[in-house]
């Protein structure tokens, strides 16, 4: 076995003019199959242009390799060589300039508005070249889009009556489905249609006829209910859902049957007038649920209705939710039923009459919840218009107040102010007032820290100083993570242009997206308050604290391993030139959250390669913070920029359980006084448990420490049997007369089956 160990290493060190294997998990693209397996894939693909000479692209490699392994069948990722004369023109179509660029390619296509050709749009992955980093950002564009959330008996009714699709339901205690669900959604898009459900939700429990979570249920279109009962692997859960799941459409068996379609037999998803899958927008309300929107700050579409059994105002109920399905991430929803007294009483409060509910067909009466002004619910404005999506997205943007600044050339350097940490989105028309949808994207949008603006088209100045062409254009002015200093001082700023169409899931999308990979993420979920909001702003005023330096093993176990609670290291280079900054920027955090069981401390981390490898880090990664239990053996990375809001996204994504950190094998240690330049600059295969990244357990597969201790043990006992071999035959030997000479050779023997 060991001998079969080495002559594998050596095969593959003997390969080092190509970076990937064309047997590999990394997927090789040429012209012929970049459209099958990027363009027209449902999965959203990571894709690195590189060149077999460039050094980093080497150095990338087996990083790159070891995403592709985790991320097989959820997320393709694939590469291509720049350097090969037939894809040159490919890369430049992508606007490659340099080696090794990694871009994200979306699962969906999107409509150029001036062209008025779909394609899929890429973005530049500018984050940390650690493969946690690359995967977290291809596990971001798994939407779930696809996937409708079960919330009480009628939601589950509609959804089994949406299509004549077989049904899978995901019946978890998550809240929210896992990138592993939402990549099967992808998968088997217009083939099966999926939902989940918490296992707190006792009616659709019941009906599911489950108790054990998580459980995987297909309901079949003949009424069927078949469990899952296997791994919870990507590979085996494909399987059993082919079983299950409808044939492909024709479009998909044969896209050319489709060519000389005209726009009107083809929706905005493209789906042929074929049955489409709706997913449920709007929640089940109770009547805690209902009183709780007036203290939620988001606006909310409330429509009340009538139903005593829960059948006569279904196809109201599935009309409605397929216009608010429609606004997408827009607004709010939920439908609060007023048959019962309870429920007649409170829908009197919000101005509503459940006696004129009570008509056949089935009324409902929507309402509209004001962004933050919610305190007197009978003056809640009631939609009169007809159920369509354009008149109630135009009676829903008048929830929305503007956080948009009007800018021009004058006054756009105060607006960008003086933190180049803080994205903005600025959005160039011709329109006089700030359209609708702009002025809601900056209400929604406001937990990822964008800062929005809008400039008239007669602004030929400003015009001409972004470069802009047409309106309306958006642009995302931003600096790339990492690179604060310089943007500080040579106030060199990157420019994104939005490329897909001017609707508002679609900018909503790209938006959220793009925040992600600045290290803009919000820190608490969608509508939640995040944990320095709960904390308050009196912490958030503390003075800095000391932050002292673990230059020793001693030191680090004095000041992070003895203590209880959580380390925070800042790895740091002392000779770099912003050090006394950088160390500033964790004693400023350290003050805000020294309320906390937080135990901070600096390494002077340049040398300190063995010591980075613990975390997946290198040298190139300076400065950054991580954070770990030592009691747990977990812990976290920064993923985003060094600064002081990326370190309190890091702290509060923790403490709030947005962030899940990930299993290391053991303690780290430092070497006094540091490495040798060689030992530092040594490549180090990084490690990640992608059971961490998904968010979910998987059945069936023990930790990397398990995996390692059973390697080991195998590795002795092949060692004990060997030594026993060896001691039978020297025994055996020296009882012959001429035993010397044989058992030399027998050693000689031995020797060289060990080489």
């Amino acid at each position: 076995m060991i001998s079969t160990v080495l002559l594998c290493l050596l095969i593959g060190l003997g390969s080092t003019d190509a970076l990937y294997s064309p047997s590999g998990p990394v997927k090789l693209l040429n012209k012929k199959n970049f459209k099958s397996e990027i363009l027209d894939s449902n999965l959203p693909s990571i894709v690195e242009f590189f060149a077999p000479w460039c050094g980093h692209c080497k150095a990338l490699a087996p990083t790159y390799t070891k995403v592709a392994e985790n991320l097989q069948g959820m997320v393709n990722v694939a590469a291509v060589d720049c350097d090969d004369a037939s894809l040159k023109s490919l890369c430049g179509k992508y606007g490659v300039q340099g080696f090794p660029t990694l871009k994200l390619f979306p699962s969906d296509k999107q409509k150029n508005p001036y062209t008025k050709k779909t394609d899929k749009t890429p973005t530049d992955y500018n984050g940390p070249r650690s493969a946690k980093a690359i995967a977290d950002a291809g596990l971001a564009l798994l939407p779930d889009t696809f996937i409708t959330t079960l919330r009480g008996h009628s939601s589950f009714d509609a959804f089994v009556a949406a299509s004549a699709l077989p049904k899978v339901v995901l019946a978890s205690s998550k809240s929210k489905p896992t990138a592993l669900y939402k990549s099967l959604s992808l998968t088997f898009k217009g083939r099966m249609a999926f939902a989940v459900v918490k296992d707190s939700d006792s009616e659709i429990i019941e009906k599911l006829g489950t108790t054990t979570f998580p459980s995987l249920i297909i309901l079949t279109p003949d009424g069927e209910t078949v469990v899952y009962d296997g791994k919870f692997k990507v590979k085996e859960l494909s399987k059993f859902l082919s079983k299950h799941a409808a044939e492909a459409s024709a479009k998909d068996a044969d896209s050319s049957q489709s060519k000389g379609k005209t726009d009107a037999d083809t929706d905005d998803e493209g789906n042929n007038g074929q049955d489409k899958v709706v997913p449920q927008a709007v929640q089940d309300l109770t009547l805690e649920a209902l009183e709780k929107i007036s203290t939620d700050e988001d606006p909310w579409l409330v429509a009340f209705f009538a139903d005593d059994d829960g059948t006569k105002c279904a196809t109201a109920l599935k009309d409605f939710n397929k216009v608010v399905a429609e606004l997408g991430p827009l607004i709010k929803a939920g439908q609060f039923n007023t048959s019962s007294e309870e429920g007649a009483d409170k829908a009197r409060s919000y101005g509503v009459s459940p006696e004129d509910l009570k008509t056949s067909p089935c009324k409902l009466d929507i309402a509209l919840a004001n962004f933050d002004e919610k305190g007197d619910t009978e003056e809640w404005p009631h939609f009169t218009g007809e159920m369509k999506s354009r008149d109630l997205q135009k009676f829903a943007m008048e929830a929305f107040p503007s956080f948009v600044t009007r800018i021009s050339a004058a006054t756009m350097q105060t607006f960008l102010g003086p933190d180049p940490t803080v994205p903005c989105v600025i959005l160039f028309t011709d329109k006089d007032t700030t359209p609708p949808v702009f002025a809601a994207l900056s209400v929604n949008l406001r937990k990822y820290r964008y800062k929005f603006a809008d400039a008239h088209s007669s602004d030929t100045a400003l015009m001409s100083q972004f470069n802009i062409k047409k309106v309306p254009t958006m642009v995302i002015v931003h600096m790339k993570p990492g690179e604060e200093e310089a943007a500080a001082k040579e106030g060199k700023l990157g420019l994104q242009q939005y490329p897909g169409p001017l609707k508002y899931p679609y900018m909503h999308s790209f938006l959220a997206t793009f925040a992600g990979m600045l290290g803009a993420a919000p820190p608490g979920g969608d509508g939640e308050p995040s944990f320095m909001d709960v904390i308050g702003d009196a912490q958030a005023a503390s003075a800095p604290i000391e932050v002292p330096q673990a230059a020793t093993n001693a030191d680090l176990r004095a000041r992070c391993i003895d203590q209880s609670g959580l380390c925070v290291l800042a790895l740091l280079d002392a000779n770099d030139p912003n050090f006394e900054k950088q160390l500033g920027i964790v004693r400023g955090v350290g003050g805000r959250w020294k309320k906390q069981p937080l135990h901070f401390s600096w390494v002077d981390a340049a040398r300190q390669g063995r010591f980075l490898s613990a975390f997946g880090l290198s040298t190139s990664d300076i400065p950054t913070v991580v954070t770990f239990s030592p009691k747990k053996l977990r812990g976290a990375q920064l993923t985003g920029a060094y600064s002081m809001e990326g370190i309190h996204q890091l702290l509060d994504g923790l403490f709030s359980g947005k962030i899940h950190s990930s299993p290391f094998q053991e303690l780290p240690e430092l070497v006094e006084g540091g490495e040798d330049e060689t030992a530092v600059d040594e490549p180090v295969e990084e490690e990640f448990d992608l059971a961490d990244i998904l968010g979910e357990e998987v059945s069936g597969s023990g930790s990397k420490a398990d995996l390692l201790k059973k390697v080991e043990e195998e590795l002795k006992e092949e060692e004990r049997k060997r030594a026993e071999a060896e001691a039978a035959e020297a025994k055996a030997a020296s009882e012959k007369k001429k035993g010397g000479k044989k058992k030399k050779k027998r050693k000689t023997k031995t020797s060289k089956e060990e080489l």
